[in-house]
């Protein structure tokens, strides 16, 4: 599976662009920028948009999904099934352990509520790649101070499913935050603190600790 970074939005988000080299059948991860340079691209490489997945639905990473729709209107909208954002009729909603196929490419879908409760990763097992939203990113973990966020949820989330996959699959995260784009899992967990925490008590004072010091 191939993979391509576009930077914009509200605040440095990322929205990527995933296709399958043998079809050419394509997704878009979170509609969070303005899109006409991935529409310049997508037309440019003979790529087939037929995908949109929403890895939550906090407002920036859904900005731009109307941008994406008149132009591409059979295009399938996956979020997690108990969303309550409303979509359109190409919506199909998902949960933990569901798979998701781009053209050959197969993505697996994570449940990971913590900083929203609806927030979705999507994990490329074969090409080691993990599309984190808003759950993780390169050398911290999402903020938990809005409506239906749960800091011991985020706990759950990071430590029981995420850091238990193999520590060589590079994390894709919603927005550039850390000093590099991406990170591996284990390079994550040698550099920072979020993620070596032996309790849930322990990592909750990390992120308080955080949120003190936050300028």
């Amino acid at each position: 599976m191939k993979v391509k970074s576009f930077k914009g939005g509200f605040d440095n988000n990322f929205c990527y662009l995933i296709w399958c080299e043998d079809t050419m059948q394509a997704a878009i991860i979170d509609p969070s920028i303005e899109p006409l340079d991935i529409f310049k691209f997508i037309e440019q490489s003979n790529i087939v948009l037929s995908k949109i997945l929403i890895t939550h639905t906090h407002y920036d990473h859904i900005c731009c999904l109307s941008d994406f729709l008149p132009k591409y209107p059979d295009t399938k909208i996956y979020a997690y099934a108990k969303t309550r954002q409303s979509f359109n009729n190409n919506f199909l909603g998902i949960n933990h352990n569901d798979t998701i196929s781009v053209g050959a490419s197969v993505l697996n879908v994570l449940y990971t509520p913590g900083h929203y409760d609806d927030c979705l990763c999507y994990w490329n097992m074969k090409d080691k790649m993990l599309f984190t939203g808003d759950t993780v990113f390169v050398g911290r973990a999402g903020r938990t101070i809005n409506q239906y966020s749960n800091i011991s949820n985020l706990y759950k989330s990071i430590y029981n499913i995420i850091l238990k996959l193999p520590g060589d699959t590079v994390i894709y995260p919603g927005h550039d935050y850390g000093d590099k784009p991406q990170i591996t899992i284990t390079d994550n967990i040698k550099s920072s603190s979020f993620f070596s925490s032996k309790s849930e008590e322990e990592f909750i004072t990390v992120m308080n600790r955080f949120e003190k010091n936050r300028r």
